[in-house]
């Protein structure tokens, strides 16, 4: 547990004391994060599955990997093949666009050091560090996020679709695409709703184009993952929307308008009542509002008059930080998958990849 406790330390320890972020600070912490996800080693309630997956692209001929479901990462899966970089590669990569996203939102908010320590326990380590393929997909969609008044209607609808080539689940995004189309409002509504209906019928009648592993989490085969697990998940983000939407009149005149996280913020309640239908497509499409919930509470001291009312406020979200990370590594049921943190730069040569103690 002590070296997850250690990275968030990082940022909890700038959060209180500087909360502004120098660009080398900044990086260097993104290197921190990116060594710790992309070289973490037997860690992740996926880390055999993937590496199950990885066996059966290397012997797919070219032409299927290009018309397979999530054809992207096939091919990053067949690169790592042929170069024979392994598993380990494909991890890297996937790491590496996560960080890039992550901390372009981070560097975005108000206060990126807050940003970052609120998520780490549930999107960094509890998400990055075993969902390889969606946390790539996420890092696309985030890294848009961060730069979506700069991107066009086109150029987000053509990003998300390349997310969508690693984790089908990135294209509930496109419900956001068209809410912030320039378009009539009408148009803008329909498109949305019609959005919203290709996923719920996905959901419905095609689990596995959202969650390959779905039988992983829900079911007769485990049940990994319930309906109060992805309250627990989503919990956070809906506190942000409320948070957001009790302040929004200040917040907006501090801050700035965002619709884009306004139109999240309400998606994050809006998915709640969907839980008991669908645990785990909810807590998958829930993992793309972050960007929102961390720049809401990065932003919250912007809006705090007295000084030490602000400080107070970043203590609490410290603490709360490291009550999310050690509540969940202690009391989740398959938190078991995290523990030890091992990493593979500090592994001997040779070291054996299938992890055997998965097998419960």
């Amino acid at each position: 547990m002590y070296p997850y406790l250690a990275m968030l330390a990082v940022p909890s320890g700038l959060a209180l004391t500087s909360p502004s972020a120098r660009r080398v600070a900044l990086l260097l912490v993104a290197l921190l994060y990116f060594l710790l996800v992309a070289f973490r080693f037997h860690v992740g309630m996926d880390w055999n599955n993937y590496l199950i997956i990885y066996e059966s692209k290397r012997s797919a001929s070219f032409s299927d990997l290009i018309f397979a479901r999530e054809a992207g990462y096939g091919l990053l899966m067949w690169v790592g093949s042929q170069t024979g970089w392994g598993i380990i590669f494909v991890n890297a990569i996937s790491a590496l666009v996560f960080c890039w996203g992550f901390f372009a939102v981070a560097k975005q908010s108000r206060e990126p050091w807050i940003a970052v320590a609120i998520a780490s326990p549930l999107l960094v380590v509890a998400f990055a560090m075993s969902a390889t393929r969606q946390a790539l997909a996420a890092g696309l969609i985030f890294h848009l996020m961060a730069h979506w008044e700069q991107r066009g209607t086109l150029a987000r609808m053509l990003l998300v679709l390349f997310a969508s080539l690693f984790h089908f689940s990135s294209i509930f995004v496109m419900i956001f695409v068209a809410l912030g189309a320039k378009a009539p409002g009408i148009v803008r509504i329909g498109g949305a709703v019609l959005v919203a209906g290709f996923v719920a019928a996905l959901v419905r009648w095609a689990p596995d184009s959202v969650e390959a592993y779905s039988r992983l989490y829900v079911g007769s085969e485990g049940g990994k993952l319930s309906a109060p697990g992805a309250i627990f998940q989503v919990a956070p983000l809906a506190a942000a929307s409320l948070i957001y939407f009790a302040y929004r009149g200040v917040w907006v005149r501090v801050n700035g308008e965002t619709p884009l996280y306004a139109n999240m913020a309400w998606a994050a309640l809006l998915i709640i009542p969907l839980i008991p239908f669908s645990s785990v497509g909810a807590y998958r499409f829930a993992l793309y509002f972050w960007p929102m919930a961390m720049t809401v509470y990065a932003g919250v001291p912007a809006v705090i008059q007295s000084g030490t009312a602000r400080a107070y406020y970043r203590l609490c979200i410290v603490v709360a930080s490291f009550a999310l990370l050690i509540g969940w590594l202690q009391l989740a049921n398959n938190s078991y998958a995290w523990l030890p943190y091992r990493n593979w730069l500090l592994e001997p040569a040779g070291a054996r990849l299938m992890n055997g103690s998965f097998a419960r």
